[in-house]
């Protein structure tokens, strides 16, 4: 009998709208500011977005905060693109005079790497006109401590897998 074996090819549609945020603000205070000024009710999700980095042995925990619009059917997400994180004893030191020394050592990691100049990606998923769109970026670009906000073609990220929310 002659078996037969199929391959299913699955790419994911990037089909919503990237806008990419420089701002020294904490997470939860660019989603408050973002809620007043645009009048959306971004709340922090129960499930954050998960990173491993060294094959596993460090662990990044990225802040997800998302918003359903009912008027317009359109699914909203703030992610923080950065994240500190302790670096592993087993990795701390490794190869230097200081090998088996252990020192709590912040890393930064970063959800896009390539865009590490920027600390917020606000996610639009659904149907959104440009003149929407340009109004939002502009309204952000006014909030105070905001230091610049554009639209990111999703096409030129490379780590574009990691903005998939499951």
């Amino acid at each position: 009998m002659v078996k037969k074996s199929y391959s299913i090819n699955f790419e994911y549609d990037y089909d919503f709208i990237l806008i990419g945020i420089c701002s020294p603000l904490k997470d939860y205070h660019m989603c408050y500011k973002i809620n007043k000024e645009l009048g959306t009710s971004l709340s922090r999700s129960a499930i954050d977005i998960s990173m491993d980095f060294f094959e596993g042995i460090e662990k990044g925990q990225f802040s997800l905060y998302e918003y359903w619009d009912k008027q317009y059917e359109n699914q909203w997400y703030l992610l923080s693109n950065k994240c500190q994180l302790i670096c592993d004893e087993r990795l701390q030191n490794e190869g230097t005079i200081f090998d088996g020394i252990i020192q709590n050592e912040e890393k930064t990691k970063y959800l896009v790497p390539e865009n590490s100049i920027v600390d917020f990606y606000l996610q639009v998923h659904g149907i959104l006109s440009e003149n929407s769109k340009l109004k939002i970026i502009k309204k952000i670009r006014k909030l105070n401590r905001v230091v610049s906000a554009y639209e990111i073609c999703i096409n030129n990220i490379a780590s574009k897998d990691n903005l998939i929310i499951k």
